[in-house]
């Protein structure tokens, strides 16, 4: 199959012009050709030969474990190359010298473990390059020198350990970087300064344990973070100091122990923060002072006992909360922070799991039964203390069962009484009806 895409050629006809197609290919008229799925194994030399006009060309599904230097080397207009789900293992490193307007490079799903310096050298317009789920292990810090015109790099699902700031030094066009599902184990200070563009970066799914102070100051424009599912145990003052345009921060399912009262002072922008699943037992009520434009606070299934009213009071925007999944204590510490996210109508989706009587219920049913008083200092009054409501429950159902007593006692009365003098009246009719009877006799 593979011989054949060289020794023969089809005609594929546009509305203004003739390019030739490579066979079994599908060419459409705007200079596309679609050759995925045919179970290629190799590409010879020649086999684009003809086919200069292409602006798309597609290759991914198929076998493809190496390729010769020159296979693409006439096609001098190529704009789009996908090369996705083959088998590819390293690249010549002139393979792509030829395609000087290449704008978008898929190279995902393939078994490369590194790449040659030079590789990229001639894409120079080069705006979106993919090589997620590879198995690349490193690269040469001049890997990305000529694309200054790079918008979006996924790096994805390979085995990344450590970040060159080499690599980034020239990409001041990027503003989408994927680094997800490496095995990344820290963050440098100035690896990322030089992508002054970058609006979205994401960490996620690494082994990250811990990151260096300002590591995100040098990103002006910088909105979405995502540094969840690493292994990060606290966050000091100055990690995200001078990250202000953040909006979005991820930081869940980490083993988060605890936050500086300064963490998110920079972040003055944040709108939506995610600190779910993980080992957080209290923060501190300066933590959010920053946040005033904050919509989202995830906190559930850490080990929260209680929250304090000062923590939330800056959060005027707050639109969505959720405390669920933690050991939160229903008592009069937790008073004035429930007043305050009742009355946003807000609702946390929280159950009680102290005091021992009100596991599983609701922080609402459990706390708007309490009247607390005004230093808070967590003591009930005695009149309408958890002990009382249940005792007056009690009451209420020993009461009922008095009452329901009495009425049956009342009913039971009326029946035979009734039944007294139904009896009665029937004795008095056949007395009167002997009378005559006896006057005639006599």
């Amino acid at each position: 199959m593979a011989r054949w895409a060289w020794l023969l050629l089809i005609v594929c006809l546009s509305p203004t012009a003739t390019a030739l197609c490579p066979l079994m290919c599908q060419c459409s008229s705007n200079y596309t050709a679609v050759c995925s799925s045919l179970n290629l194994t190799s590409l010879s030399s020649g086999a684009f030969q003809f086919s200069s006009n292409l602006l798309v060309l597609r290759l991914e599904r198929n076998f493809l474990s190496s390729l010769s230097a020159n296979v693409f080397s006439t096609l001098t207009n190529l704009k789009r190359l996908d090369l996705d789900e083959n088998t590819l293992k390293d690249l010549p490193e002139s393979l792509f010298t030829s395609l000087h307007e290449l704008q978008i490079l898929y190279l995902n799903d393939n078994s490369l473990t590194t790449l040659p310096g030079n590789v990229f050298r001639t894409l120079e317009n080069l705006v979106i390059l993919w090589l997620h789920n590879n198995k690349i292990e490193s690269l040469p810090s001049e890997i990305f020198d000529s694309q200054k015109n790079l918008q979006t790099l996924s790096l994805m699902k390979n085995a990344l350990r450590k970040l060159d700031k080499e690599w980034f030094k020239h990409l001041g066009s990027l503003e989408f970087l994927a680094l997800s599902n490496n095995q990344l184990v820290s963050i440098e200070e100035d690896t990322f300064s030089a992508l002054v563009s970058l609006r979205n970066l994401s960490l996620h799914h690494n082994q990250i344990i811990s990151i260096q102070d300002h590591a995100f100051s040098k990103l002006p424009k910088l909105e979405i973070l995502w540094l969840y599912d690493n292994r990060l145990s606290e966050i000091t003052d100055n990690i995200f100091n001078g990250a202000t345009p953040i909006k979005s921060l991820s930081l869940h399912n980490n083993q988060l122990k605890k936050m500086s009262s300064k963490a998110f002072e920079s972040l003055t922008s944040l709108e939506q923060i995610y600190l779910d699943g993980n080992l957080l037992t209290s923060l501190d009520s300066k933590l959010l002072q920053s946040q005033n434009k904050l919509r989202m606070l995830e906190l559930q299934d850490n080990k929260l006992t209680s929250v304090n009213i000062e923590l939330l009071k800056p959060l005027v925007s707050l639109r969505t909360f959720n405390l669920s999944g933690n050991p939160l204590l229903c008592d009069c510490t937790l008073w004035d922070a429930w007043l305050w996210w009742s009355a946003r109508a807000l609702n946390p989706l929280a159950t009680c799991q102290l005091p021992e009587i009100s596991i599983g219920v609701s922080i609402r049913q459990q706390l708007q039964n309490l009247v607390c008083n005004s230093e808070r200092t967590g003591r009930v009054q005695p009149a309408v203390s958890q002990t009382r409501v249940q005792a007056e429950s009690s009451c209420g159902v020993r009461n009922l069962t008095v009452g329901c007593l009495i009425i049956l006692i009342i009913i039971s009365a009326i029946m035979i009484g009734s039944f007294i003098y139904i009896i009665g009246h029937r004795k008095h009719r056949v007395q009167e009806m002997l009378l005559p009877l006896e006057s005639n006799s006599i």
